[in-house]
Protein backbone atom coordinates (compact mmCIF):
# COMPACT_ATOMS: atom_id res chain seq x y z
CA UNK A 1 0.00 0.00 0.00
CA UNK A 2 1.00 3.45 -0.84
CA UNK A 3 -0.25 6.47 0.95
CA UNK A 4 2.02 9.06 -0.11
CA UNK A 5 0.33 9.80 -3.94
CA UNK A 6 -3.66 10.30 -4.53
CA UNK A 7 -4.53 9.05 -7.53
CA UNK A 8 -5.89 12.40 -9.79
CA UNK A 9 -8.98 11.35 -12.39
CA UNK A 10 -10.23 12.95 -15.31
CA UNK A 11 -13.87 12.94 -14.45
CA UNK A 12 -13.22 13.77 -11.42
CA UNK A 13 -14.31 17.88 -10.44
CA UNK A 14 -14.15 17.39 -6.67
CA UNK A 15 -17.68 17.62 -6.07
CA UNK A 16 -19.76 15.84 -3.28
CA UNK A 17 -22.36 13.51 -4.60
CA UNK A 18 -23.65 12.20 -1.16
CA UNK A 19 -22.24 13.55 2.40
CA UNK A 20 -20.98 10.78 3.98
CA UNK A 21 -20.75 12.19 7.84
CA UNK A 22 -23.71 10.20 8.97
CA UNK A 23 -24.81 10.25 12.37
CA UNK A 24 -23.87 6.72 13.57
CA UNK A 25 -21.02 6.34 11.86
CA UNK A 26 -17.93 6.07 13.70
CA UNK A 27 -16.19 8.48 11.41
CA UNK A 28 -18.91 11.10 12.53
CA UNK A 29 -17.96 14.37 13.05
CA UNK A 30 -20.33 17.23 13.60
CA UNK A 31 -18.28 19.64 13.06
CA UNK A 32 -16.08 18.67 10.27
CA UNK A 33 -17.18 21.40 8.09
CA UNK A 34 -15.98 24.21 11.15
CA UNK A 35 -12.35 22.31 11.47
CA UNK A 36 -12.07 22.40 7.41
CA UNK A 37 -12.48 26.03 7.21
CA UNK A 38 -10.15 26.82 10.64
CA UNK A 39 -7.63 24.62 8.93
CA UNK A 40 -8.03 26.63 5.37
CA UNK A 41 -7.90 29.78 7.34
CA UNK A 42 -4.23 28.79 9.20
CA UNK A 43 -3.14 27.62 5.96
CA UNK A 44 -3.81 31.17 4.50
CA UNK A 45 -2.16 32.99 7.20
CA UNK A 46 1.54 32.07 5.59
CA UNK A 47 3.33 32.17 9.04
CA UNK A 48 7.28 31.53 8.54
CA UNK A 49 9.44 28.89 10.23
CA UNK A 50 10.94 31.34 12.37
CA UNK A 51 7.61 33.28 13.23
CA UNK A 52 6.01 29.41 13.91
CA UNK A 53 9.09 28.48 16.38
CA UNK A 54 8.62 32.04 18.11
CA UNK A 55 4.88 30.99 18.37
CA UNK A 56 5.40 27.49 20.06
CA UNK A 57 7.92 28.70 22.37
CA UNK A 58 5.97 31.25 23.57
CA UNK A 59 3.41 28.64 24.34
CA UNK A 60 5.80 26.86 26.01
CA UNK A 61 6.63 29.84 28.19
CA UNK A 62 3.09 30.41 28.97
CA UNK A 63 2.30 26.98 30.27
CA UNK A 64 5.61 26.75 31.85
CA UNK A 65 4.16 28.30 35.18
CA UNK A 66 1.61 25.95 35.73
CA UNK A 67 3.91 22.88 34.95
CA UNK A 68 6.32 24.31 37.61
CA UNK A 69 3.72 24.39 40.56
CA UNK A 70 2.69 21.12 39.17
CA UNK A 71 5.93 19.82 39.28
CA UNK A 72 6.24 21.26 43.25
CA UNK A 73 2.95 20.34 44.50
CA UNK A 74 4.30 16.77 43.38
CA UNK A 75 8.05 17.41 45.05
CA UNK A 76 6.24 18.50 48.28
CA UNK A 77 3.87 15.39 48.18
CA UNK A 78 6.18 12.92 48.13
CA UNK A 79 8.44 14.70 50.46
CA UNK A 80 5.37 14.48 53.09
CA UNK A 81 5.47 10.66 51.91
CA UNK A 82 9.01 9.94 52.71
CA UNK A 83 8.62 11.96 56.17
CA UNK A 84 5.28 10.14 57.01
CA UNK A 85 6.63 6.63 56.26
CA UNK A 86 9.98 7.20 57.66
Amino acid sequence: MCFGKKKKYDDDDGRTVANMNVEGMRWYDPAKEEKAEKKRKVKELKVSRKERRAMIWGAYLAYLPMFLCILLSFTIVMLLLWLWMR
